[in-house]
């Protein structure tokens, strides 16, 4: 049985008095082979996502105790992602993945240095409008849609990862649910699910 949403660029619903057009499927069907081989070598180690699986929420728990001085809760969250991306970088440097760098690959990391870039703004603009509760959401669902994106084309299991931290996004922005806790859980479960899928593959 087909899924309902092949990727994000398909209807929510399909046109079922449209005759599908096999030479646009298999078109894509070839974009989405040359993503999926391009993107092989980033998904090829379980444990960089365990350790961000480990890390994110980490700092998000231990957020509350450095909120008292200033400076604290910034210099915590850099800690964690140079860790994280030193876990990340260990990994793909013992695979040789920097040798094997591919248009399609350039055209995925720029992507999401575009996309970080909106997110480092939107952060500035949330913390100076006094609404820091904001962060954890609003990474939650860029983070999402990345992964929604990406996963669509390369990785199944990066696509339910995105829909994951969608769900804790929203849920972080609902009355009543902390917003750290929402991003730990949903970090936590959504990194640990993208870890597991790898290490199936």
């Amino acid at each position: 049985m087909m899924p309902l949403v092949a990727s994000e660029y398909d209807p929510l619903i399909p046109e079922r008095r449209r005759e599908p057009d096999a030479a646009a499927e298999r078109e894509f069907t070839a974009i989405r082979e040359h993503f999926a081989a391009a993107s092989r070598p980033f998904l090829s180690s379980p444990w960089t996502w365990l350790g961000w699986a480990a890390i994110l929420p980490s700092a998000a728990l231990l957020t509350p105790q450095f909120s008292a001085r200033p400076g604290s809760v910034l210099f915590l969250w850099s800690v964690a992602i140079l860790a994280g991306g030193l876990v990340e970088f260990l990994a793909l440097r013992r695979r040789q993945v920097f040798q094997e760098r591919t248009p399609i690959a350039s055209w995925a990391l720029n992507l999401q240095g575009n996309l970080s870039l909106v997110g480092l703004v939107l952060s500035v603009v949330i913390v100076l409008a006094g609404r820091p509760d904001f962060l954890p959401g609003l990474w939650c669902l860029i983070l999402g849609h990345s992964f929604f994106a990406l996963g669509g084309l390369a990785f199944r299991p990066m696509r339910t990862a995105g829909l994951l931290f969608q769900l804790g996004g929203v849920a972080s922005f609902l009355p009543g649910v902390p917003p750290l806790m929402a991003f730990a859980i949903s970090s936590a479960v959504a990194c640990g699910w993208l870890g597991w899928g790898v290490a199936r593959r």
